[in-house]
């Protein structure tokens, strides 16, 4: 506690101490202590905040802030997820505009993008009750996105590529599709992101291989 007050109005510990929360969160969370990882959410959403609060121009607080509201809205369900999907995109792009070689940030944006595209009937009806101007995208603006990414750091990313290969399937491109997954499955991965991304390239692979 003492550490912490010491560097209360230190942006760059705040941002560190964000994402240091959300991480065990996550580790919370494969544990099924639903509760513990809520708090640590929270709290993670809470630093970010103060980060950016003390410097604006700190992108690293506006990309966690932005992922622990994308945490946040699993937590509390569509309607909450729903109507902080404005919040999310503003900080992302604000991130973008200080740092604009993350390729994180790009595929962060590119998720919202296809999140939003992707979005039920059900979700499109809350969606018109929250805003008067509901959210939009299309699943060209998500594939720019993930593109970027790739471009920041190519054959690297495991999770990208399937989103990738996942657009290109909205657009019915299938042999496109098709390449990024192959690319994706001959990646070495070793994070749980990489594990749950594979099980799924794995699926579409499996289903869409005979269009390559």
């Amino acid at each position: 506690m003492i550490v912490i007050n010491v560097y209360s109005q230190n942006p760059d510990f705040l941002w560190r101490l964000s994402k240091a929360a959300y991480f065990l969160s996550q580790i919370e969370n494969g544990r099924g202590n639903d509760e513990r990882k809520k708090s640590l959410v929270y709290e993670a959403r809470d630093s970010a905040q103060d980060a950016f609060s003390i410097d604006e121009n700190k992108a690293e607080a506006h990309k966690w802030y932005a992922i622990t509201l994308g945490s946040i809205g699993e937590i509390e369900g569509m309607q909450v997820k729903i109507k902080s999907g404005y919040e999310f995109k503003d900080h992302i792009e604000k991130a973008i505009a200080i740092n604009p070689n993350d390729p994180s940030l790009h595929h962060l944006l590119g998720r919202w993008c296809y999140g939003v595209y992707m979005l039920t009937w059900i979700e499109r009806k809350v969606a018109s009750t929250l805003f008067a101007t509901p959210p939009t995208a299309t699943i060209d603006e998500a594939l720019k996105h993930f593109k970027e990414a790739e471009r920041l750091s190519p054959g690297k990313w495991k999770e990208n590529m399937l989103y990738l290969a996942k657009s290109f399937i909205e657009k019915k491109d299938y042999s496109s599709a098709v390449l990024w997954l192959e690319k994706a499955d001959a990646l070495v991965g070793s994070s749980q992101d990489d594990k749950t991304a594979q099980e799924e390239i794995t699926k579409l692979l499996n289903q869409y291989r005979t269009y390559a």
